[in-house]
C-alpha cells in the first residue's frame, strides 16, 4: 500500500531475485556481508529468507553485518538451496541524504556432520584418497577447532588411519607418513561433530559406535 513517507522518499525497498547455491553438502558454514553508506538520519536494514524446494520459502530475517545468514545452521542438509535478499531503505526526514546499498556478499563453506550416536567418543577408520598433491586436514569446529593434518600427500596417493589404534598406512611404496602427520588421531565426542575439510581428497570413515550397557 501507498503511504505518505513513501512517496515523499523516505523509504524504499529492493528484492532480489531468487539465488541458486550450487553447493550440496550435510550442512554449511555461511556469513553474509554488505558495504554501504548510511548518512546521518539515515539507515539501511538487510534481509534474506531461503527455500529448499523451490516452493516453500522461509520468514524474511533481519542480517547482522558479517555474522550467520539466519535460519541457515551447520547441521542441516544443503541441497538446491535458494536464497533471496531485500534491502529497506529508510530516513528519517526529506532533507537527509539518500542512503547508498553499494554491494552484498554471501559466504557458503560445506561442512561433513558426523553424529556420533554412541556414549562415548568414536575413533573411526578413514581412508583419504588425494586428489591433486598437496596438504589435507580435518577441524572439528564443534569441539575447540582440533585439527587431524597430513602434509605432503601425492596426487591418487590412498592414506589408510585407524584412529583407535593410532595405525598409517599408505598406498605408496616404501613411504611412511608419520613425519607427515600431526599427530592428532580423530576422536569425535559424543553428539553432532560440524567438520571443516580442505584439500580435495575423496575420503570414506568406517565406525562404530560404542553403548553402555
Amino acid at each position: 500500500m501507498t503511504t505518505w513517507q513513501s512517496i515523499i522518499n523516505l523509504k524504499g525497498n529492493y528484492t532480489s531475485e531468487p539465488i541458486p547455491i550450487p553447493i550440496s553438502a550435510d550442512g554449511v558454514l555461511s556469513k553474509v556481508s554488505w558495504e554501504s553508506v548510511e548518512p546521518v538520519g539515515s539507515k539501511i536494514t538487510v534481509q534474506t529468507r531461503f527455500t529448499r524446494d523451490n516452493v516453500n520459502w522461509s520468514e524474511w530475517r533481519q542480517c547482522i553485518n558479517g555474522a550467520h545468514i539466519p535460519d541457515i545452521a551447520e547441521d542441516v542438509g544443503f541441497y538446491n538451496v535458494k536464497i533471496m535478499f531485500r534491502v529497506l531503505f529508510n530516513k528519517i526526514s526529506y532533507d537527509v541524504i539518500q542512503p547508498e546499498f553499494k554491494g552484498i556478499t554471501f559466504y557458503f563453506e560445506p561442512v561433513l556432520l558426523f553424529d556420533n550416536k554412541g556414549d562415548k567418543d568414536c575413533s573411526p577408520e578413514i581412508w583419504i584418497t588425494k586428489q591433486g598433491n598437496g596438504d589435507f586436514s580435518i577441524v572439528n569446529s564443534s569441539y575447540n577447532n582440533e585439527e587431524f593434518k597430513f602434509k605432503n600427500l601425492i596426487h591418487d596417493e590412498t592414506v589408510y588411519v585407524d584412529n583407535e589404534r593410532e595405525d598409517i598406512v599408505t598406498s605408496l611404496a616404501v613411504t611412511y607418513r608419520y613425519k607427515d602427520f600431526n599427530d592428532n588421531y580423530l576422536s569425535f565426542p559424543v553428539g553432532k561433530n560440524i567438520l571443516k575439510v580442505t584439500g580435495d581428497a575423496d575420503i570414506k570413515f568406517r565406525y562404530q559406535f560404542t553403548l553402555l550397557q
